[in-house]
């Protein structure tokens, strides 16, 4: 089953704002539609991680034993975002409804390692061709979910404390 994502008012209008920045971007001669997207990945997703980033549950096998950890959108963030801003700015449309959904539907995180990031970027998401397999957090060892959780969810994902051992 599918949950939606309910954010605020005052977070739909940080995004809306942060949507008419990137399309200002976009429309500025010799600025792709990737570099007008990675405002938003590389600058602001910074300042609203706590309020709509969210923990899948899942950890790779390989990052239940490794240190170098790394929150992966397996959705593709950076992918569908450029992709949007592509369409938006050739077809001249303006939707920074469509730009929210994407963002709450996308700011999905898995945890891997590095390397599997990468592999899955290369894969373009297929876990299977990137042989990364996942996990159940309930099926990891309480201290490695304390450990993992001080070191890549705490302050990072907004379902943070759903996931803290009591």
């Amino acid at each position: 089953m599918k949950t939606k994502c309910v954010i605020d008012a005052a977070t739909k209008s940080k995004l809306v704002d942060i949507y008419n920045q990137i399309m200002w971007l976009a429309r500025l001669p010799k600025i792709t539609s990737g570099e007008a997207r990675s405002w938003y990945t590389h600058v602001m997703a910074r300042r609203l991680r706590k309020t709509i980033r969210k923990f899948s549950g899942k950890v790779s096998r390989k990052a239940i034993k490794s240190t170098n950890l790394r929150l992966e959108h397996y959705k593709r963030i950076q992918t569908s975002l450029t992709k949007l801003v592509e369409h938006h700015k050739r077809s001249k449309k303006n939707n920074p409804n469509e730009f929210v959904k994407l963002i709450l539907e996308c700011e999905n995180v898995h945890i891997v390692t590095f390397e599997e990031n990468y592999q899955a970027m290369k894969a373009n998401g297929d876990y299977k061709k990137a042989n990364i397999h996942l996990v159940n957090w309930n099926k990891i060892s309480k201290k490695r979910r304390i450990e993992i959780w001080s070191k890549v969810l705490k302050g990072k994902v907004s379902n943070a404390e759903k996931y803290k051992e009591k």
